[in-house]
């Protein structure tokens, strides 16, 4: 029975994570890995997110959008990302190791933590009947794979949308308060000024 993982492979050399996606194309072609969809990913020095490469479960090049690795993307680097404090990901170099990512880290945020600000990583949902086939070939091109089950990622992915529709609830309802202060502070205000003008203080 495959495991249904998320991957997420970080390579120094940004050439390589499309090499990377050709290889795993291939395996997927030879019937080692079933590739579901993948995605070359980059984040650019303002921490924004773009797939300028990728393939879906029906390998059609650059129609990965819909698929859940767009989806993940589109979480990681949109409004829930910035929520959470996922979009600026991590630096290049100096304090980024990604062998040191803590493992016990939630999925999302190390998928995030694969792709630093100028960086490029490959993110592809992958069913595995042995992790060495990935492994393998992204090693060859100096790659790094964190590596969560698919239904965690659905999981956090889930519970990320929910926390960031109830805090649009709670900022809506910060500033519905904060506008009926502002109203009474102004009646206040204008009460007083009027009482001043009449003579009646």
């Amino acid at each position: 029975m495959p495991e249904s993982n998320i991957i997420a492979v970080t390579f120094d050399d940004r050439s390589n994570a499309f090499q990377a996606l050709s290889e795993l194309k291939g395996a997927g072609m030879e019937g080692r890995v079933d590739v579901a969809a993948a995605a070359v990913v980059t984040r650019d020095a303002d921490g924004r997110i773009s797939m300028p490469d990728g393939v879906d479960n029906n390998g059609a090049v650059g129609t990965w959008g819909g698929s859940l690795v767009g989806l993940l993307i589109g979480v990681i680097g949109g409004p829930i990302g910035r929520l959470l404090g996922w979009t600026g990901g991590l630096l290049v170099g100096g304090a980024f190791d990604l062998r040191r990512v803590d493992r016990s880290a939630g999925a999302l945020e190390q998928i995030s933590s694969a792709i630093p600000i100028g960086g490029t990583a490959l993110v592809a949902e992958v069913a595995e009947y042995a992790r060495e086939v990935v492994d393998g070939e992204m090693a060859k091109l100096d790659g790094v794979v964190i590596r969560r089950p698919r239904e965690e990622v659905l999981d956090e992915m889930e519970a990320a949308e929910e926390a960031y529709r109830e805090a649009e609830k709670e900022a809506r309802r910060h500033a519905r308060e904060q506008r009926k202060a502002e109203r009474k502070a102004d009646a206040a205000e204008r009460t007083a000024a009027l009482k001043e003008k009449l003579g009646a203080s």
